[in-house]
């Protein structure tokens, strides 16, 4: 019986958690346009804590990588390409993460480094409008090429029976993200999914023994 290695869970748990925690706690601009909100969002006092906190989110991101190698090499749970298959997505999910934290946190940065001209005359739709961007690039389209993972785990892999059929939900899900209430749904998939490959049992398969020539019932 082929596991599923470790290092995926922990990589999908990485990324799970890492990039929503970082997207609900940045602040970027997004969904309703509220004026008061862009201004908390470019305002000096934030600088650094967007700074920092879309960096950790990039940097969750790339949990992506572990999550997709870990399936791409180890333990012989995907067959044929959809082992290259899956470190593509992976590839592709954690680029367009990393862009998405780079763009929203660099509003932040262009205020700092900016000056006067920059912070006065950067009209605030068109604040919300690269936010908006940058908040899909971040966590929208990464679950869109994770979701088409989670339907390949599904199909492909020694998931309990009801994991499996969550996978396929979550893989939906993840693809509909930009509906933006189906995405909370794709991340319990990848807190519970992770947990559940850390924590799988192991089997061995114990080779037999040969038969020698003095066992046989002829000699």
């Amino acid at each position: 019986m082929h596991t599923i290695p470790r290092s995926a869970g922990t990589g999908l748990l990485i990324y799970g958690l890492g990039v929503t925690t970082t997207f609900m706690t940045l602040g970027a601009p997004g969904g309703a346009y509220e004026p008061a909100k862009i201004d908390g969002y470019l305002s000096s006092g934030h600088w650094p804590a967007a700074f920092i906190i879309a960096y950790v989110g990039a940097l969750a991101a790339l949990g992506l990588l572990l999550f997709g190698h870990a399936l791409r090499v180890g333990g012989g749970a995907l067959g044929g390409g959809l082992g290259e298959l899956v470190w593509g997505a992976a590839i592709a999910g954690t680029a367009c993460s990393v862009v998405g934290a780079f763009l929203t946190g660099g509003l932040d940065v262009a205020m700092a480094e900016g000056g006067l001209a920059v912070q006065a005359g950067l009209p605030h739709p068109v604040v919300y409008t690269v936010s908006e961007i940058g908040n899909l690039l971040t966590v929208c389209a990464p679950a869109f090429f994770v979701g088409m993972v989670a339907l390949v785990l599904a199909a492909k892999t020694p998931l309990p029976l009801w994991l499996r059929g969550f996978s396929a939900l979550a893989g939906v899900c993840g693809i509909l993200a930009p509906l933006f209430f189906t995405y909370f749904v794709f991340v319990l998939w990848t807190v519970v999914t992770g947990v559940v490959i850390l924590t799988q049992r192991r089997t061995t398969l114990q080779p037999q023994p040969r038969a020698t020539e003095s066992a046989l019932p002829f000699t």
